[in-house]
């Protein structure tokens, strides 16, 4: 009778365990792993790569760090760690689901708690940066003589608007625990994610639910549509005046105004679309939890997995929007891809480009006006302080390697300039 007590006991238990450890696949799973899995991290890519190239000729010119490039510089940086924790967290993710691999299913919790608290603080930390670089070019355009204490304490205002961003999303490492189930070992009910007694707690709930998430979200949204579209209408009637109280040409005007009016339509836009089905979904959970998750369950998921694709693919847009839009911006960064792709051949003592240069083509740029008129070539005063200017010599037939050397000679001195006098040195 014991005996067949404990055989009965134990075949409950082997069923409850089963019924526990029972793996149920995600819907959809092949649809998602596709837009999320495979096209996010393409675009999280090019992202990456976009973005760590405009940090860095952002943030390398002084002249940038100090201007109001610096917001820009910024939200680059914070995008590439966006970009970074996508392909962890969402792609990663759906491959788990997908291949049902025990193996990767423990590397993502092992990282998981610390990549999306990043993750969060990134993106709180940009939607700041944007209000305060939107707020210095409301005040810029509307009311041009009240900039300088914002010029004047733009990294103190960039600092903050970083730290704000932190002080929200820091906490959120805590707010979650993972339970480890030995009973599931090697199953994909291994590991199973909860709610952390902090989080638990009702007070704390107040700030994770509502104040965060009108502080964080509600509050940059509303406030970047509303200084923005205010700009845009100041700029359409032409009352920019900044430009105004310069002495450019009316072309010109007409030109910059036209610049500054598309990038800010543009930067809105791509801010504004990536973030108002974000800003739906949170209003649609305060109204109707319930039936946003139960009658309209697809939708909430393809939701949660667009609102997180369309942040990477606007941050891989601002590149090309910076480009399009500002004309010296755009020379700079394809002359500095074009030195980043070319190869230099140059073997000589100079780094710069001047292979095949002749001294008459020096003196193109560097010869001083003829004052005597005589035709007589004459150096400016750099020359005659004793600057030396060695260049490779064009003369590809000769077989030994020379270079052309122009050299202070003090002996041959015609009205006050400096005769062309130069030799064929023997490069050792």
């Amino acid at each position: 009778m014991d005996y067949e007590s404990t055989s009965f006991d134990q075949s409950i238990a082997t069923n409850d365990t089963d019924q526990e450890c029972a793996y149920s696949e995600p819907v959809y799973v092949k649809e998602r792993f596709w837009m999320v899995a495979i096209f996010g991290t393409a675009v999280c890519i090019i992202n990456i790569l976009e973005n760590t190239f405009l940090s860095f000729m952002l943030f390398k010119k002084k002249s940038y760090r100090s201007s109001h490039m610096l917001y820009l510089a910024l939200l680059a940086f914070f995008d590439v760690w966006m970009a970074l924790a996508y392909i962890p967290l969402m792609s990663l993710n759906l491959f788990v689901d997908y291949y049902k691999s025990v193996v990767l299913l423990r590397a993502w919790f092992a990282y998981m708690l610390p990549m999306i608290t990043v993750s969060h603080i990134a993106m709180t930390a940009s939607s700041f940066l944007m209000v305060a670089a939107s707020l210095e070019r409301y005040v810029i355009t509307c009311h041009p003589t009240k900039n300088r204490w914002l010029s004047r304490n733009r990294m103190w205002i960039a600092a903050f608007a970083i730290f704000l961003g932190t002080t929200c999303k820091f906490s959120q490492l805590y707010e979650m625990e993972i339970e480890y189930l030995p009973q599931c070992m090697g199953t994909m009910r291994e590991y199973q994610l909860n709610l952390s007694a902090l989080a638990r707690y009702e007070i704390y709930g107040y700030w994770r639910v509502h104040f965060r998430t009108i502080v964080t979200i509600l509050i940059p949204f509303f406030s970047l549509a509303f200084i923005n579209i205010r700009i845009v209408l100041v700029l359409s009637k032409n009352e920019f005046k900044f430009l105004h109280s310069t002495k450019l040409s009316d072309a010109k005007r007409k030109s910059a105004v036209r610049n500054a009016t598309r990038t800010m339509v543009f930067i809105v836009f791509t801010y504004l679309l990536s973030n108002v089905l974000n800003v739906i979904i949170i209003i649609w959970e305060y109204i109707d939890m319930d039936m946003l998750t139960q009658q309209f369950e697809t939708f909430y998921m393809f939701a949660v997995d667009v609102v997180s694709l369309s942040t990477i693919i606007f941050g891989a847009l601002r590149l090309p929007i910076y480009v399009i839009c500002q004309a010296n911006l755009r020379k700079e960064f394809f002359a500095q891809l074009k030195t980043m792709l070319s190869l230099n051949s140059y073997t000589g003592f100079l780094s710069s480009s001047t292979k095949n240069m002749t001294i008459e083509d020096m003196d193109i740029d560097r010869r001083t006006p003829d004052i005597s008129g005589d035709g007589e070539r004459q150096y400016p005063l750099l020359l005659s302080l004793g600057t030396v200017l060695i260049v490779e010599s064009d003369q590809k037939k000769d077989s030994s390697a020379t270079c052309t050397v122009i050299r202070k000679n003090s002996l041959h001195r015609m009205n006050g300039g400096f005769s062309d006098m130069s030799e064929k040195v023997q490069i050792v």
